[in-house]
C-alpha cells in the first residue's frame, strides 16, 4: 500500500499517468530487486530514457537560446543530464520512495548513481507509454525551471572534461588522459578516484560515486589547477 501510494505521487509529480503500471513499476525496480525475483530490471528502460533524455533536452535548449553557440548548447545539456543533476531532480519527485531495491540496499539512502539511473528508466517507461509528445512535455515540465536557472557565464565548468579537452586542443596538447586511482566501498555504493592528467602532468584528482563523476570532478581541479581557461577563452 505504501508503495502504491508513492508510485501515485511520482506520477503527480511528473504530471503524467501512466497507463501500463507494470512498465513504470519495472522502471523502478534496481538489478538487485530483479535478481531476487527472477524479472526484468530497469536497465533496459534506463538505456532508452538516457538516450531520449539527450536528444529531448538538446531540442529543448535549442529553441529556449536561440543565440546560443553550439559548445554553449553542449555544455549546457551536460550540466542538466549529468548525474548530480537527475538524482537531484529525483529526489524532488520523491522517486527513492517508489524504488524498488534488494535486500541488501539501503532504500533510506539509495545513491546518486541509482537515483540517477532510475529516473532516466522511468522516462523510458514514459516515452513507450505515451510516445513522444508526452515524454517531451514531460521533459519540457521537469527541466524548464532548471534551465532558468543556469548561469551561463559558469557553464565552462560545469562540463569539465570537455572543456578542458578543448583547452589542451587549443594549444596543440595530446588530451587529456583520466587514470584511476582507487575503488573504495561496498559493490552497491562505490567510491571511485580518478586523476586528471594533462601533457605528462596530474593536475587534478576527483571521486565520485560513478567513473563519470569522478572524471568529471578530476577534470574540474584540473581547470581550477590552470587558474581557470574557461574565462580566458571567454575573452578571447
Amino acid at each position: 500500500m505504501r508503495r502504491m501510494t508513492a508510485l501515485l505521487k511520482l506520477q503527480r509529480a511528473l504530471g503524467y499517468e501512466f497507463t501500463c503500471s507494470e512498465l513504470l513499476q519495472q522502471a523502478l525496480r534496481h538489478r538487485s530487486a530483479a535478481h531476487e525475483q527472477g524479472v526484468p530490471s530497469f536497465e533496459r528502460l534506463e538505456f532508452l530514457g538516457d538516450a531520449a533524455l539527450s536528444h529531448a533536452v538538446a531540442a529543448f535548449l535549442f529553441a529556449r537560446w536561440p543565440d546560443a553557440a553550439e559548445g554553449e548548447l553542449t555544455r549546457a545539456r551536460a550540466s542538466l543530464v549529468r548525474e548530480t543533476s537527475l538524482a537531484s531532480l529525483a529526489e524532488r519527485l520523491g522517486l527513492s520512495a517508489a524504488l524498488e531495491l534488494g535486500s541488501g540496499l539501503d532504500s533510506a539512502n539509495p545513491g546518486a548513481a541509482v537515483l540517477a539511473d532510475a529516473l532516466e528508466a522511468v522516462l523510458g517507461a514514459l516515452l513507450l507509454d505515451g510516445g513522444w509528445r508526452a515524454f517531451k512535455t514531460a521533459v519540457a515540465r521537469l527541466f524548464a525551471p532548471l534551465v532558468a536557472s543556469l548561469d551561463r557565464s559558469q557553464l565552462s565548468f560545469e562540463e569539465p572534461k570537455s572543456m578542458l579537452q578543448e583547452f589542451a586542443q587549443s594549444r596543440g596538447l595530446s588530451l587529456p588522459i583520466y587514470r584511476q586511482v582507487e575503488i573504495s566501498g561496498p559493490a552497491h555504493r562505490q567510491v571511485f578516484i580518478f586523476e586528471a592528467e594533462l601533457d605528462g602532468q596530474v593536475l587534478g584528482r576527483g571521486q565520485g560515486s560513478s567513473k563519470k563523476a569522478a572524471q568529471q570532478e578530476a577534470a574540474r581541479r584540473a581547470l581550477e589547477t590552470l587558474g581557470g581557461p574557461g574565462d580566458s577563452e571567454t575573452n578571447d
